[in-house]
């Protein structure tokens, strides 16, 4: 069985001997593909978008590598004959691709005529209706207020140059796979519309190692400070947790919000500082008076991240929309206690009064209110914390997922023999 894997980004464990750069990202990537290398009668190559002048190759624990240099506007893309000269290096029996969001991956689909497995991700053109995350950008351009202006302007220019010309070619790389891996109701209803042909098999992710082996503890937390996992884009609703922030700050003055990730702003030109969301988020803090409540982390490895969310009292997933945010899974998988979005996947990663506790996208007064409930009750949030964990571990089984990947490998394998 030789199963060829293509991802969007470069993976740790071949990223220095590649010469690549070190990502915080893909971590369960690495997961998955180490113990499918383990696997006997398995052979397994990975072919990454990467930051590269030349296609560059290497074998590391019975898999081999490769490094595609990145091409097209933005580099989502990769050249048509360095994804040929892979599928004809490896020569597998199935291309399995990782992720819809990218140019990248419709290239390799086209490159290979045999069976195309195709996992989804993030569905852009799900998440499109949500990507500016209820931000009004023509309101805050009437605002007079010039960064609040330049960062309005940004946004609309960044989704209508940048991401609306991916939705067509997202579209085209679904049509393109002959099977479907999802998680969620979620992206399974988003395969069905965009491709009702192709058969759908459910697999969870295996998420990182460090968050199988800790675990949360209100003895252990800072007492009303909140965690929550990304700030890059509007569609994770920092601005909108922001204003929740402003709610709970009356009655618990000393509550704080830890952002895993760089203060925006922090790096790049002085341009950057003035534009996009990173500076609505900048001027949102200033302006509601929270410059004191809320941490920024800067970038964090798997054992920093476990180390630094299981120390916080609650974790909050604002996003107006996610397929199964791997923050909250890790999450659960610490026994913390969660408040969430009810949005895109969230929903069947837990139920809600039992495992989690969910509030309506974009509601900042629900989502207050739910986080309250969690600082006032140390019972509520013992009982929920125990529930996410004991779900979680069931979810994000390496060994049971493994097992339903390998499956599937079998079942498409064994059709496409039988036709």
């Amino acid at each position: 069985m030789r199963i060829l894997w293509t991802v969007n980004i470069p993976l740790p464990a071949a990223s220095e001997t590649l010469g690549l750069p070190k990502s915080p990202f893909g971590g369960w990537l690495s997961t998955t593909t180490q113990r499918l290398a383990r696997e006997p009668g398995v052979q397994l190559g990975v072919a990454m978008r990467s930051p590269v002048p030349e296609l560059r190759s290497v074998d590391i624990d019975g898999i081999r590598y490769y490094a595609l240099p990145q091409a097209g506007k933005g580099g989502l893309d990769a050249r048509a004959e360095d994804c040929n000269r892979v599928l004809e290096d490896f020569r597998p029996d199935m291309l399995h691709a990782e992720g819809s969001e990218m140019a990248y991956t419709r290239r390799m689909l086209r490159a290979w005529r045999g069976p195309r497995l195709l996992s989804l991700q993030g569905v852009i053109n799900g998440i499109e209706p949500h990507q500016l995350g209820g931000l009004r950008p023509w309101r805050m351009m009437s605002s007079m207020r010039p960064r609040q202006m330049l960062a309005a302007l940004a946004l609309v220019t960044n989704k209508r140059l940048r991401f609306d010309p991916r939705l067509p070619i997202e579209r085209e790389t679904i049509s393109l796979a002959s099977h479907i891996m999802g998680r969620t109701s979620w992206d399974r209803a988003q395969a069905w519309a965009l491709n009702p042909a192709a058969r759908y098999f459910q697999c969870h992710r295996t998420l990182r190692t460090p968050f199988h082996s800790q675990r949360w503890t209100l003895d252990g937390c800072e007492r009303q400070t909140l965690f929550i996992g990304n700030s890059a884009v509007p569609l994770k609703g920092v601005h909108v947790l922001l204003e929740s922030l402003v709610l709970l700050k009356r009655e618990f003055p000393d509550v704080r919000l830890v952002v895993a990730g760089e203060r925006p702003g922090e790096r790049g030109s002085a341009l950057r500082k003035w534009l996009d969301y990173a500076s609505c988020l900048n001027d949102r803090i200033g302006q509601l008076g929270l410059a004191a409540q809320v941490e920024f982390t800067g970038m964090l490895d798997a054992q920093d991240m476990a180390e630094r969310m299981r120390r916080c009292h609650v974790y909050v997933m604002s996003s107006l929309i996610e397929n199964s945010p791997n923050t909250l899974g890790e999450a659960m998988m610490l026994g913390m206690p969660c408040a969430a979005a009810y949005a895109g996947g969230a929903p069947s990663m837990a139920v809600d009064e039992q495992e989690a506790l969910f509030f309506r996208a974009g509601d900042p007064v629900t989502m207050a209110h739910q986080i309250k409930r969690l600082f006032d009750s140390d019972a509520l949030c013992a009982r929920l914390a125990e529930a996410a964990h004991v779900r979680a571990m069931h979810t994000h089984d390496p060994e049971r997922n493994f097992q339903d990947l390998m499956a599937a490998y079998r079942t498409i394998l064994g059709s496409e023999n039988e036709a």
